[in-house]
């Protein structure tokens, strides 16, 4: 790969996993860990001193390998962009640039190997950050989406939520292959072929205070809602599905229910959730049970087909 003046762009190699850490401890781990991780997804700017000085990656999202949308030329398969800048040059726009440039070229390689996919370059950028999303308006990218953040204030009061009967609520470890199967294909069921892979969903459940909340009918899982920690006073409450069969039937408030009651016993003071801003279903399960909205986030997106742009 070409330098940028005095900088070094490449794929990392074994011996850079621990400047890595230092800059990204997360994507280190990815590194090491994930199963789903591939390496030449991933470039380092090295400077002179090989001093690492800024990290960029593609991951797949989870509509990359979504089943059932083979033959719809429309559906949108994200490859998701991070990059991290060192502190001695967060605010060195040529830099990042370069960094942008090669994942645009990465996702072109990758585009090769899936012709018919229509594969989306995309980052998940706050709508008051208007320097980053100037940045990437420049760049090229434009807005697919926008996500809709929902909070609960844990100091409020839970409601609970009848069940139907034979269903009940429990924690759910995914520790073995037949559980991790059995949430997999409940979660494909729920989101139309769009599910975590394998590998990414063993991966999350060593992510901090992770736990499954999962509805089962019989021996059947019919339902989830995860949590994790965001902060030590704000957890996530994700992952939010039913099986179609058991929808309207008041398990989704029941997993809420019981993941923020669980939430508010462990100290926590705040839960949150995104979800599509045009996904009226969701919208209206979340604020009639109490979340509050809190935010928005905009999926910036670069069309993998268009062309690079003139940067002036």
């Amino acid at each position: 790969m070409e330098g940028l003046k005095n900088v070094l762009l490449r794929n990392p190699k074994e011996e850079d996993v621990d400047q890595v850490g230092e800059l990204d401890f997360v994507l280190k781990l990815h590194m090491l860990y994930h199963g789903d991780f591939d390496r030449q997804n991933m470039v380092c700017a090295f400077s002179e001193k090989e001093e690492l000085l800024a990290v960029a990656s593609l991951t797949e999202h989870d509509t990359f390998h979504a089943v059932g949308h083979e033959g719809d030329p429309a559906f949108v398969r994200h490859l998701m962009v991070e990059i991290t800048l060192a502190e001695q040059v967060k605010d060195d726009n040529e830099l990042k640039s370069a960094l942008v440039d090669q994942m645009i070229q990465r996702a072109r390689e990758i585009k090769e190997k899936y012709p018919d996919k229509r594969i989306v370059l995309a980052q998940y950028i706050d709508t008051d950050d208007l320097t980053e999303l100037d940045f990437f308006f420049r760049r090229g990218f434009t807005v697919f989406d926008t996500i809709a953040v929902f909070k609960y204030d844990l100091s409020a009061d839970i409601p609970s939520y009848p069940l139907p009967e034979g269903v009940r609520i429990v924690p759910y470890a995914l520790d073995h292959p037949e559980a991790l199967n059995s949430y997999h294909q409940a979660e494909l069921a729920s989101f139309d072929g769009v599910a975590w892979s394998l590998n990414h969903l063993g991966w999350m459940q060593g992510a901090p205070e992770v736990v499954n909340f999962c509805a089962f009918h019989g021996d059947h899982l019919i339902g989830n809602t995860s949590t994790w920690k965001i902060t030590d006073e704000r957890s996530a409450t994700e992952n939010v599905f039913v099986v179609p069969e058991w929808q309207k039937h008041g398990i989704a408030r029941g997993l809420l229910s019981t993941a923020l009651q669980s939430l508010k016993q462990q100290g926590k003071t705040i839960a949150t959730l995104g979800t599509q801003g045009t996904n009226r279903k969701a919208i209206r399960l979340y604020t009639q049970v109490g979340y509050e909205f809190y935010g928005s986030r905009f999926t910036m997106g670069y069309e993998i087909d268009a062309p690079t742009p003139v940067v002036g």
